[in-house]
């Protein structure tokens, strides 16, 4: 019963009986993607929040980076 409590609450247990910790889907999301862009650290990383976002429906505009110090 407590695996698909987790589910139905947007986690995936880390075991399939008597699961005790539970991992994110948006996390394993995020992670499925950063692996299909792994060739080379830095642009992997940008493309990968590229569509993340995307696949969350956030739209990048442009190519700004705004830095902001306090």
């Amino acid at each position: 019963m407590l695996p698909q409590t987790f589910i139905s609450h947007g986690l995936f247990p880390t075991a399939p009986s008597q699961p005790w910790m539970a991992v994110s889907v948006e996390l394993l999301s995020f992670y499925h993607v950063l692996f299909e862009h792994s060739c080379d650290a830095i642009n992997a990383l940008a493309a990968t929040l590229n569509m993340y976002y995307s696949r969350c429906s956030f739209r990048v505009t442009n190519q700004k980076v705004c830095i902001t110090v306090h």
